[in-house]
């Protein structure tokens, strides 16, 4: 009997996903019933997610998450990033702060706030 991941394990993974752009990999961590939120944005569902991603890595600009620091309580890992966005050959960094809810070794919810004033 394998033991689901614990949040720290399956952001590392979502991270390590993301920053591939490997959109089967990405939507592999998240649930069906997923919400993935910023400011501007508002995703509910796997197919609107996988959407969002698949729009973000078809974008021309592209980005980098690195993350600074990882607090677990529960089943929420809050994390401290860094977010490296390359567009038009102008490097942006961008301080991140999200926070991801994990159950049974899957992202159930996801929010983000981006430090954009930097």
């Amino acid at each position: 009997m394998s033991v689901a991941a614990g949040p720290r394990e399956v952001v590392q993974a979502h991270v390590e996903a993301f920053n591939a752009c490997d959109l089967d990999a990405v939507m592999a961590g998240f649930d069906d019933e997923a919400v993935f939120a910023t400011v501007e944005q508002l995703a509910v569902g796997s197919r609107a997610i996988s959407r969002l991603f698949a729009e973000s890595f078809a974008a021309p600009a592209s980005a980098h998450l690195e993350v600074q620091r990882i607090v677990i309580d529960g089943d929420t890992a809050g994390c401290e990033m860094t977010e490296r966005i390359v567009a038009a050959g102008v490097e942006h960094l961008i301080d991140v702060a999200a926070f991801y809810t994990v159950r049974d070794g899957r992202i159930v919810r996801v929010r983000i706030y981006r430090d954009i004033a930097a």
